[in-house]
């Protein structure tokens, strides 16, 4: 398919050189049609297709779930829509009942011999799969997967490639939703301001919107096609990422097992903390406040009140200002008021006053109280409230993973997000982790894995014993430092590696000189360890000496000030910066092969606009060519950095897809169920520990097997126990 450049709207976009034109559509309202659809369908080599429902948790059994519709095409004279669920009594005669959808398109949809397309592929089969219609073919294609590969620059949803690809404004759904009259919304117990879901979209009025998504998705599919080969992107399409997103797909499926009763347990205490915290703070203030509220917290701790409020209220005598502590603010904002957020509090927190400025160490407690209430509410709306609303019907977690969640090409994991779960120590109260646990499954006598108990009949589940899997996690060890070394082919990091050195007590020893091995610095000077992997990852991705000085001035777990005296004087310098940058010359001397591969890649990104990953994957930089600096610079650390980071989501990927290829893995219950980042996160009968981390221990450091060939070997650290905490 030819392109051509034409300009559209505030932009110059790349477009096919037709545009699509709908020559034929038929709503399916009667079992004929369906009958007459499928007829057609059985000598199809490819379709695409798309779904509408009431909701978008369609992740597992869900009792608020309804299919609306089906739309299915394959060219201009063949697009259909199946209605499902029409609420609206004018249109329940024209739906079609799910068990004969189901009759007639699950066998076409079973087929292992045919190509199936969609926009966002992995969500419609989930839905196909709420009505018990499952996709079995490999060969898979998904145009927002495809757009995404060709440019990641640029929106990778339907109506926006629609718009780029052919000039073409497609209906938006709230278009179609927003025609709904009030009356209607009152019958089915909605307000008048709130917005309906499809199901109450007349079949005539929606039916034109449906059709479009799929007849839209089936010519982005005839142009992608021809743009994936352009790229070059066309082999990481159907050997990664189609495959990947069946991956994917299955671990949503499975879920996490959620011990609701802990969860239960830890609401109410959690609770209790909070508002334990709240009469402390309230105590010690003197005063009841807003703890969420920038504005009273600067008026609290810092005597401060924006001018225009003094201007507007002259004798405003605030119970907050009487009560000021009259902390002198850490930092401010850019309308001059104080910082309250998490490190301006740290930092106030670990002030000191004398006896004589008592109400001022009060507010250094009060800092710390405060510290731990904006923990614990985060904790609890995030990962303890927001884990109860997210809940399935099986009373698991089902996240979603976002394949093209970032541009370095890491998934992404929403609804809920396990992925930012809080790493939590054994003295720690609440561990988010512990939440997470094995499904229950049937074992035999011996141990060995009948079925997981969900699948299980009656007579099984009297025949044998209940038990409940174990987790196991494995974890990529030093993944991105491995990848710098693959790349930059350092001799000093490639050898720290097959001497199995302590990665960060390396770096520790070399720049600090101290008088210990590598394994040592951990137990002897700790907090030079940790300034060693802020080094490592910071320069790693270009960080300059401005950067290292305030980064290691302000970790919070052990803080170096560089610009201390002592620092100062030892190596005859007037700013903290210049001894980081000492520091910088220092690591690019002891790691010089670092030091050229990042000048390589700024190069490489500038002579084409572009860098790869090991899988040749392309991270576009077009602002490198810019005439602001800063963006340049941004790009320059980008080149680094996504060839990095997306390296090493090429490596965790491709292990996920082998772990997912294995049969034994299904055959014994062994089941992958979260990706967190380098981690990988498996239920496995407690008869089969061992035997799945050594086949994922094999599979995780060899991720490519032949098709890809590192210059050092991959590691993977396994533990497990009865929850992810216990398997950290």
């Amino acid at each position: 398919m030819l392109c051509t450049l034409k300009t559209l709207k505030g932009g110059i976009y790349l477009l096919a050189t037709y545009c699509p034109v709908m020559r034929g559509k038929v709503v399916v309202d009667t079992l004929s049609k369906l009958a007459k659809l499928a007829s057609k369908m059985e000598k199809l080599q490819e379709f695409a297709f798309d779904t509408e429902t009431n909701t978008l948790r369609v992740l597992a059994e869900n009792k608020d779930f309804l299919c609306v519709g089906i739309s299915i095409s394959w060219g201009d004279n063949n697009n259909y829509y199946i209605p499902l669920n029409h609420r609206r009594y004018e249109d329940i005669h024209r739906n079609i009942k799910e068990s004969k959808v189901r009759k007639y398109l699950g066998p076409i949809f079973a087929r292992e011999d045919i190509r199936i397309i969609g926009q966002n592929l992995k969500f419609d089969m989930h839905v196909m799969a709420r009505l018990k219609i499952f996709i079995r073919t490999k060969d898979l294609f998904d145009t927002m997967v495809a757009s995404w590969l060709c440019d990641e620059n640029s929106p990778n949803g339907l109506k926006e490639n629609t718009q780029m690809v052919f000039g073409i404004d497609q209906t938006h759904f709230k278009e179609v939703t927003n025609d709904v009259p009030n009356s209607i919304k009152k019958e089915f117990g909605y307000k008048a301001s709130q917005k309906v879901t499809f199901d109450l979209v007349l079949i005539d009025d929606g039916s034109p919107y449906a059709i479009d998504d799929s007849f839209y998705t089936w010519h982005l599919y005839l142009y992608y096609m021809d743009r994936l080969e352009e790229e070059k992107m066309d082999k990481i399409f159907y050997k990664f990422y189609m495959p990947f997103l069946s991956t994917l797909f299955r671990m949503e499926e499975r879920g996490v097992c959620v011990d609701v009763e802990h969860l239960e347990t830890m609401r109410t205490e959690i609770n209790e903390d909070i508002d334990s915290l709240l009469y402390q703070m309230y105590d010690l203030a003197g005063v009841k406040f807003n703890p969420g509220s920038s504005q009273q917290l600067g008026e609290l701790l810092f005597n401060y009140v924006p001018e225009k409020k003094l201007d507007k209220e002259p004798t405003y005598t605030s119970l907050l200002l009487e009560n000021t502590f009259g902390l002198r603010p850490i930092s401010k904002t850019a309308s001059g008021a104080p910082q309250t957020n998490a490190d301006a509090l740290y930092k106030l927190s670990k002030m000191s006053y004398k006896r004589q400025y008592k109400r001022k160490q009060q507010g250094v407690e009060l800092c710390k109280l405060l510290m731990d209430y904006k923990k614990l509410s985060k904790l609890k709306s995030a990962f303890i409230d927001g884990l109860f609303e997210q809940l399935y019907d099986d009373g698991k977690a089902h996240p979603s993973f976002n394949i093209i969640g970032t541009d370095s090409g890491r998934i992404s994991c929403s609804n809920p997000n396990l992925q930012q779960l809080p790493k939590a120590d054994e003295e720690d109260k609440y561990q988010i982790r512990s939440l997470f646990i094995g499904s229950e499954y049937l074992a035999d006598e011996k141990g060995d894995y009948i079925c997981d108990l969900k699948d299980a009949t009656d007579e099984q589940i009297e025949m044998y014993e209940v038990k409940r899997k174990k987790i196991i996690a494995g974890d990529f060890s030093n993944l991105e430092m491995r990848v710098l070394a693959h790349f930059s082919e350092d001799k000093n990091l490639l050898e720290m590696f097959a001497n199995g050195s302590d990665t960060h007590g390396s770096t520790a020893v070399n720049m600090f000189e101290l008088d210990c091995t590598p394994e040592e610095v951990k137990k002897k000077y700790p907090h030079l360890r940790q300034a060693a992997k802020v080094i490592n990852f910071l320069l790693m991705y270009g960080g300059g000496a401005f950067t290292l000085y305030t980064n290691l001035r302000d970790d919070r777990w052990s803080p170096i000030d560089l610009g201390d005296k002592s620092y100062l004087d030892t190596y005859g310098v007037k700013k903290g910066e210049d001894v980081a940058q000492i520091y910088i010359d220092k690591y690019f001397s002891t790691y010089s092969g670092v030091s050229n591969f990042i000048k390589n890649q700024k190069r490489f990104a500038h002579k084409h606009g572009y860098v790869y990953t090991l899988l040749r994957r392309k991270r576009r930089l077009p602002d490198i060519r810019s005439r602001d600096f800063k963006q340049v610079a941004y790009c320059e650390r980008l080149s680094v950095n996504s060839a990095v980071q997306g390296s090493a989501a090429d490596i965790t990927g491709s292990s996920q897809n082998l772990v997912d290829k294995d049969p034994w893995y299904i055959e014994h219950g062994a089941l992958m169920i979260l990706q967190v980042h380098d981690e990988l996160v498996f239920e496995c009968p407690e008869k089969y520990v061992e035997e799945c981390i050594a086949k994922t221990k094999d599979y995780m450091e060899h991720p490519f097997g032949k098709n890809v060939k590192l210059n050092l070997e991959m590691r993977a650290d396994f533990d497990s126990g009865d929850s992810y905490q216990d398997a950290k």
